[in-house]
Order: C-alpha cells, then sequence, then structure tokens
C-alpha cells in the first residue's frame, strides 16, 4: 500500500489522490480479504515534515498490524512540482533532518519487532529460528538484490532473463495494441557482459543488511568479490562502512548510510 504520509497536508504537498481517511479504508478491506502479508510503503524529509509528524506516522503505520514496512527518503524526480520547487528555491533539504529521521525509522522499527533486511525495509520474522532474512520479507525484492531473473508484465515494466534486461514501452494504448496484433511490447533490449551483470548484482546485494556471502556470490556470478573488487572493498573497510570476514562481504550500519554510493563504486562497464 503507497501510504507515503498520515498527514493530510503533506499527502497534498505530494500530490496524493487518497485520503489519510482511506489508508485505513483500504488496509480493513485487504484484511478481509485475506491477505496475510501487507506492506506499508512510507516517506520522509518530505518538504515540510517535522521529526514529530515522522514519528507520528510510523507510529501509525506500526498500530495497524502490517508484516512489512518500506521507507524511503523522498526524491526529487524531474518533470514533477517538488522538483521545480526545488530548482526555483522555494525548497531547502535538510540533510541532518534526513538522517535523524533514518535513525528513528530504525529504532522505532526495532522496537515493534520489525527486523531490517535491507537498507529502506523492515519485516516481522514469525519463525522462532533465527534466518538471515525475516520470514515476511519481500521474496521479489530479494531475488532482485540477489541477480535472479524476473519478467516486466505492463507499461514500463523492466525485466531480466537469460541475461538480456528489457524495458516495455510506457505507453499504455501502445502497449495494448503491440500484444492484440501478437507482438511483444519491449521499448528496449541490452545484453550485459558477465562482469557488467556480476557488478551489478554486486551493487544491488550489498543494499542487504546480509551483504554477500562470499562462496555464494561466486557461485551465482563466476566471479570472487574480494579478487575482482579489491580496491572497493578496501576502500569500504578503510572508511568503516565495511566488514569482511571469512564468510561474507557486508556494509556496516554507517555504511548503508551510503548504499548508493556504494553499489556505484562495485558497478563495471
Amino acid at each position: 500500500m503507497g501510504v507515503q504520509s498520515f498527514d493530510p497536508a503533506l499527502l497534498d504537498r505530494l500530490g496524493r489522490i487518497h485520503s489519510r481517511e482511506m489508508i485505513f479504508k483500504s488496509f480493513d478491506i485487504l484484511r478481509k480479504a485475506g491477505f496475510d502479508n501487507l506492506n506499508l510503503d512510507l516517506m520522509f524529509a518530505i518538504p515540510g515534515q517535522t521529526m514529530e509528524m515522522w514519528q507520528k506516522s510510523l507510529a501509525e503505520a506500526i498500530a495497524l498490524g502490517s508484516e512489512h514496512l518500506s521507507c524511503y527518503e523522498v526524491i526529487y524526480e524531474e518533470d514533477t512540482p517538488l522538483f521545480e520547487q526545488l530548482q526555483e528555491g522555494k525548497i531547502v533539504t535538510d540533510e541532518a533532518l534526513a538522517c535523524a529521521m533514518y535513525d528513528e525509522l530504525l529504532a522505532m522499527a526495532a522496537a515493534a519487532g520489525f527486523h531490517q533486511y535491507e537498507v529502506a525495509n523492515f519485516a516481522r520474522h514469525l519463525a522462532g529460528v533465527p534466518a538471515e532474512t525475516p520470514d515476511r520479507a519481500c521474496r521479489h525484492n530479494i531475488n532482485y538484490w540477489r541477480g535472479g531473473s524476473f519478467h516486466g508484465l505492463g507499461p514500463s515494466a523492466a525485466g531480466y532473463v537469460r541475461g538480456a534486461r528489457t524495458k516495455n514501452v510506457s505507453n499504455t494504448k501502445l502497449y495494448c495494441d503491440l500484444l492484440e496484433s501478437g507482438r511483444r511490447a519491449v521499448e528496449s533490449s541490452e545484453e550485459l557482459t558477465p562482469l557488467a551483470r556480476a557488478g551489478e548484482i554486486a551493487a544491488f546485494g550489498l543494499r542487504m543488511n546480509a551483504g554477500w556471502p562470499l562462496a555464494q556470490f561466486q557461485e551465482r556470478t563466476g566471479f570472487e568479490l574480494q579478487q575482482e573488487w579489491k580496491g572497493e572493498i578496501g576502500r569500504m573497510l578503510d572508511l568503516g562502512y565495511g566488514r569482511l570476514d571469512a564468510q561474507r562481504f557486508q556494509l556496516t550500519r554507517q555504511g548503508m548510510r551510503y548504499a548508493d554510493w556504494a553499489a556505484g563504486e562495485f558497478l563495471r562497464s
């Protein structure tokens, strides 16, 4: 569920078409329909959002009793009203507040029994036996971060199957017309080199708290993480952003703050 915020003013600021009341109504409908594993999407560092507003949204999301939370810092995408306001100087970003909100997210989610398994994703673990990822984690996301194959269904959807990365056409009418005429609605296709693909797998996998088990990475890609990315791993260790032992390489809690930057370091052309 794309909740984003429980605050009516912030929903309006984001241009969301749903109301606060619709969040609770939709959640109840899904529960009554039998869904027992629900995710709530939230955003923080929204222009005008205070720490108190963020804490209240988190508390209300937790009180609903969902099994999963996805919480992302707001991104200023081009061709959006927020981006235009940022360019015009009508919005001032506050990096310190955004970091403080992320720390509050980690604290409140943990206190409520959620296990962080990726930079922005938290899930409950109902099984008694400890696990690398909580049992209510998103299976699609884990497959994606671990370099698995996936099909893209629908306009604009991306897919990765048998070494080829594809993107579907964005126009809904054209998408339907192509399918109805018996053609594939693929706009672009790219086949990555083995090293480039391994770099992507390394980058995305490091977003997970568990990082990369070294043997699993070599089995999945054919490359040794410690060998091919020796320099990058060394820099992460020197900065205190990474942790390496005989079994795995993973980002530290401090390193998780810079996961996007770390990911960029591991990409190969």
